[in-house]
């Protein structure tokens, strides 16, 4: 199979997909009346200011200290600005201006605590997506489930890569070219109607009711898209080629039906630790022909690893530290950091996926034409019905896929690392975050790359376009 097919993802529960990015003081304005943000470039907010504000705001965000940063705050405070909205949870409004209104040492013991970290969004036009490496991830984990049923690899407990290890014998591949993943093709998933996104708390909680500690991880405060959001996207498998040596080829109804027994079996060990914990699971009544799948941060241990081979690090008292096939908490989202009720508390990360209906696609192409009337822009062809070979994502054109042979890598450990691949006529694509880019490159240029001279002369490296940007998908040795 060749063709691109079309699928919808719904929001069930709330989903946050991490991008390394947080809302920065300078860029928001919380309206505590509406119980909203609003986020904005700060050049635009600078430009609307008058000569005596535009001087105020210069010499505070010129300062770079501690102090400024609560200087920020309290000038924001007096600020009005409209830009993207961002809904905010009572429990949140109400650690704002209690934030504010203290002294600044003791915001300055809570500053940290305060970082908004926000879901994966278009730069372009600040919506949320749900990036294709994130959907990819979600099917291979339950394909790799299903397969270790059906056989058993022997690890080594010395090997420092048995995870490494255990997906090339539970795929049978040796080397990158081999791994049947590799002829996947998801495309990112773009909102196709109306969608929010909310600031929460991500909370801990113990599974064992009676447990006599209570959890140890500190309230993280982050931006969830909510219940409800449809977003739409591609997803291919590419048939491999007669000199391609894939020992196991993928089929979808095989990816499919491997993510609809792994999830919903999630879903019931999900539910049955939430009920001991005397919390309250939520209800999912799927779309006819719809898996479940889970996406994003704080989506439990169990839902990211292989059943059978997990080995989840379990932190005691006093820094000691244990391992287990099991986890001992759970991360929930909250609409308040502490005081909530247990029964208000939601699972991270559960979403259905299908092909796209014809409803949907009938309603999407009204919308694609009103938005045509109003902008005189003409935007992406339809999507033909199940019959048509010829597929496409309705929102936006699948994201290009290039090769760049011998392109040079660089790393940059500064801001969490940064690392930059420059291709054909010096284009560049990056890569944030030191451990994404370690999870995309191949292991036998990952000492040379991340402890050695930091830089790769030659490498083959596969990139993708999203927008006017490049973003590295992998990178491997030269050929």
């Amino acid at each position: 199979m060749n063709e691109s097919n079309t699928f919808y993802i719904k929001i069930l529960s709330p989903v946050h997909i991490g991008c390394d990015d947080v809302y920065e003081p300078s860029g928001f304005i919380v309206k505590e009346q509406a119980q909203t943000l609003s986020a904005f470039d700060p050049l635009d907010f600078f430009k609307s200011l008058d000569d005596r504000a535009k001087a105020q705001y210069a010499a505070i965000c010129a300062k770079g200290t501690i102090e400024s940063i609560f200087e920020l705050y309290k000038f924001m405070k007096t600020q009005s600005f409209d830009g993207a909205t961002v809904h905010l949870s009572k429990g949140f409004v109400k650690h704002y201006k209690e934030c504010l209104s203290k002294s600044f040492r003791d915001f300055q013991r809570e500053m940290n605590q305060f970082s908004i970290a926000r879901t994966s969004f278009n730069p372009n036009s600040q919506k949320p997506y749900l990036p294709g490496s994130a959907i990819k991830g979600a099917l291979r984990t339950a394909y790799l489930n299903e397969a270790a049923k059906k056989e058993r690899i022997t690890l080594d407990r010395l090997d420092r890569k048995k995870s490494e290890t255990l997906e090339k014998g539970l795929l049978h591949y040796q080397k990158l070219e081999n791994d049947p993943f590799r002829l996947l093709k998801v495309s990112d998933f773009h909102p196709i109607d109306d969608y929010r996104t909310k600031i929460v708390y991500a909370v801990n909680e113990k599974k064992r009711a009676e447990s006599r500690f209570k959890a140890r991880g500190p309230y993280q405060i982050i931006e969830i898209i909510e219940p409800g959001a449809v977003f739409v996207g591609t997803i291919q498998v590419v048939t491999p080629q007669a000199r391609e040596v894939i020992s196991l080829p993928l089929t979808e109804q095989g990816i499919f039906d491997s993510a609809a027994l792994f999830y919903k079996k999630e879903k019931q060990r999900e539910d049955a630790e939430l009920k001991t914990a005397g919390l309250t699971p939520f209800m999912t009544e799927n779309a006819k022909d719809a898996c479940l799948l889970r996406l994003g941060r704080h989506s439990g241990a169990e839902s990211l690893t292989i059943e059978g081979y997990r080995d989840i690090k379990i932190m005691k008292q006093r820094g000691e530290k244990t391992f287990s096939d099991k986890a001992t908490t759970f991360w929930l989202a909250s609409d308040a950091a502490t005081g909530y009720q247990k029964s208000d508390l939601m699972p991270f990360g559960w979403t259905e996926m299908a092909r796209l209906t014809d409803e949907m696609n009938a309603h999407l192409e009204q919308q694609r034409a009103e938005m045509e009337a109003r902008t005189g822009i003409v935007s992406v062809p339809n999507v033909s019905d199940s019959q048509t070979k010829e597929k496409q994502t309705i929102i936006s054109s699948p994201p290009v896929e290039e090769v760049w042979e011998n392109a040079f890598v660089s790393f940059n450990a500064g801001s969490g690392g940064v690392v930059t691949a420059q291709g054909p006529d010096k284009t560049t694509a990056v890569i944030r975050s030191k451990e994404k880019a370690a999870a995309i490159t191949d292991g036998s240029l990952q000492k040379k790359l991340f402890e050695g001279k930091k830089t790769l002369p030659k490498a083959r490296v596969t990139v993708r376009k999203t927008g006017n940007a490049w973003e590295i998908v992998r990178i491997e040795p030269a050929g």
